[in-house]
């Protein structure tokens, strides 16, 4: 199967989920985010997250950490992303995708820390490979600043796995994906 027949098969599955399975499934994906990140021996100061869409793993709860600066993208076209820093004053606005972006805020670099990225997943395998949306957004970005990303983490629903997921060049590795029933360490590269 090619790249647009596997979104279109894992897009499926994520919304055949039932809302109550939704719900019940994002809050145990955010909780074993939550002690998989409580574990660590490096721990990350500042803490890439995004806003999801109705169908993808709800990650509103991550608002509500005090643990980290967070930082949530701005995309200005699929190639340009940048993170401001959020605060309990922080405004939102419907982004270029019709993703909620913050309005302002400062903005991320790679001086501020050690710094883990959250990833939204459309597919993924256990080699760390995923599929977004198909703008290529997330993997333009980290490209660019993978050196100064600790880890890179997916949060995905189960039924979004694949056995395998067609990579090109320009596609960036994830270092763990967090479903409702594992944690995943994908080797390293």
């Amino acid at each position: 199967m090619d790249k647009v027949q596997i979104r279109t098969a894992a897009i499926e599955q994520r919304k055949s989920l039932s809302s109550e399975q939704r719900e019940l499934f994002s809050q145990s994906i955010i909780s074993s985010l939550f002690d998989y990140l409580s574990l660590q021996s490096e721990t990350s100061q500042n803490l890439l997250i995004y806003r999801s869409l109705p169908s993808e793993v709800a990650t509103d709860g991550l608002l509500k950490l005090d643990d980290f600066r967070l930082f949530a993208p701005v995309t200005r076209h699929h190639e340009h992303m940048e993170w401001h820093e959020l605060s309990e004053a922080t405004q939102w606005q419907t982004g270029l995708f019709g993703i909620l972006e913050p309005e302002n805020g400062a903005l991320w670099d790679e001086t501020q820390g050690n710094t883990t990225l959250l990833c939204p997943l459309t597919a993924f395998d256990r080699l760390g490979n995923r599929l977004g949306m198909g703008k290529g957004c997330f993997d333009f970005w980290l490209a660019q600043q993978r050196l100064h990303i600790q880890q890179v983490i997916g949060l995905a629903f189960s039924c979004q796995e694949v056995t395998r997921v067609p990579v090109e060049r320009h596609d960036m590795p994830m270092d763990y994906i967090i479903t409702e029933k594992e944690v995943i360490q994908c080797p390293k590269r």
